[in-house]
């Protein structure tokens, strides 16, 4: 069964976006890549829940 997505722009939505975000700032650091892709993910999630509230 497929996944159903919350309407874009929902704070549902959002959160989602902040969730797949940190899933990808926790991930293991594959070989040649950089901290700074990684944080730059840790501060997108940030973001996106902020906006949450916002919402």
């Amino acid at each position: 069964m497929p996944h159903e997505r919350p309407a874009p722009g929902s704070a549902k939505d959002w959160l989602a976006r902040a969730k797949g975000d940190l899933a990808i700032a926790e991930a293991p650091l594959p070989d040649g890549a950089f901290y700074e892709d990684l944080y730059f993910h840790a501060q997108q999630a940030a973001e996106k829940a902020l906006k949450a509230l916002n919402v």
